[in-house]
């Protein structure tokens, strides 16, 4: 009997360590940009995806990246042409896209592919390298003076950064432009596209969108990062401003 009881012991204690294994090694196929960069000078042989638009490439992209465009309709055929047994490293602006092409990979019998947490956002708030297609006197954007000189005077300004490709950013369109002109007055509210202005993005730490920065003045009252329901939002603005 005790033998049994230690076999069954051993058996659940291997399987609890296998499970445990199993899913830091699934874990670790989701990285920050710094794990990504130094698993990328470690690994020889891999491809780097650009999972963006063409025109987002062209703006700066990783060194030696290939771009296929998750929304090119002939994704998935282009794709399913690479060589399954190389080690893949995705990524796209801020890591939503490149989640759902890493999946398509993996369910396509891709073993190896890794993808960047944050995407081009997070690697340039790291200050890592990159590259572009175009002269280095390309569209950059407003830079943070010009950002800063754009708020000035006693109205408060929210400002949301999005991008026309973000799911979440489209479902806060309607009700932002509709909050701007129910507070006209009262409050600002301005759109700055992310993919056109990613120095400003850089310079100001901003990893992720949807973006919302509330100012007053050109002192910053409240942030928040990700997706925001109309009713939480016009709550937590009330709050802050007071009225």
């Amino acid at each position: 009997m005790k033998n049994i009881y230690l076999f069954f012991l051993s058996a659940l204690l291997i399987g609890l360590f296998s499970c445990s294994e199993t899913q830091t090694q699934q874990a670790k196929t989701l990285l920050s940009a710094s794990e990504f960069s130094t698993l990328l000078q470690k690994t020889s042989g891999e491809i780097i995806l650009d999972v963006r638009t063409p025109a987002e490439f062209q703006g700066g992209h990783l060194a030696e990246a290939v771009n296929i465009d998750i929304g090119d309709p002939a994704f998935q055929q282009n794709i399913a042409q690479l060589d399954k047994s190389k080690e893949y490293f995705v990524y796209c602006l801020s890591g939503g896209r490149s989640a759902s092409a890493a999946d398509f990979m993996r369910n396509m019998g891709f073993s190896k592919v890794y993808e960047m947490d944050g995407g081009m956002i997070a690697w340039r708030s790291a200050n890592l390298p990159e590259t572009t297609d175009q002269p280095k006197a390309m569209k950059t954007g407003m830079n943070q003076q010009e950002f800063l000189k754009s708020l000035e005077g006693n109205t408060p300004v929210l400002v949301d950064f999005y991008a026309e490709w973000c799911k979440p950013c489209k479902q806060m369109q309607p009700f932002l432009e509709k909050m701007e002109k129910e507070m006209a007055g009262k409050v600002i509210i301005k759109r700055i596209d992310a993919d056109q202005n990613p120095a400003l993005l850089q310079s100001m730490g901003i990893e992720g969108i949807p973006y919302l920065i509330l100012h007053d003045g050109k002192k910053v009252v409240w942030n928040h990062m990700g997706f925001i329901d109309e009713t939480n939002l016009r709550k937590e603005m009330s709050n802050t401003l007071k009225f």
